[in-house]
């Protein structure tokens, strides 16, 4: 039931990216004010829904059976494999990674005093953890 939802939970995390980046862009080249009702939460929205999905992630993950071989020692059977791997160490670190650059470029829009240093901190940032998450996804799992 989790992994499911953990799967499902994803489409939703995946499209707030693309709409953020999408407005953010637009904001950014329209020279926009920045407006706290619909900037902010749009922002905050898809950091909410990239920690959920972390949560959720890190759930599957603590009572997978991968969890399980890795506390009976078959970490070294993992690494040798490349779908494994990908699910046990590549995919979890790279979120994690991903999470990070969210938090940060958040934190950084909120510090920002003009509207474009605003927009740019996360359009940079929210991009950068966008590509990590597209990029580490297993995609032959997932669809």
């Amino acid at each position: 039931m989790i992994k499911f939802l953990h799967g499902s939970w994803a489409i939703l995390v995946l499209l707030m990216f693309v709409l953020t980046l999408i407005n953010y862009l637009s904001a950014y080249y329209k020279n926009r004010i920045f407006d706290i009702n619909r900037d902010f939460r749009l922002a905050s929205f898809t950091l909410i829904t990239f920690v959920i999905q972390a949560l959720l992630g890190l759930l599957t993950w603590f009572t997978s059976s991968y969890f399980q071989g890795i506390q009976r020692g078959h970490m070294g059977a993992y690494m040798k494999n490349a779908h494994d791997r990908l699910l046990v160490v590549e995919h979890p670190t790279m979120m994690l990674i991903a999470l990070v650059l969210a938090f940060y470029g958040f934190n950084r829009m909120k510090k920002a005093e003009h509207s474009k240093k605003k927009y740019m901190a996360i359009i940079i940032f929210y991009g950068l953890s966008f590509l990590l998450i597209l990029g580490r996804i297993p995609w032959k799992t997932w669809l």
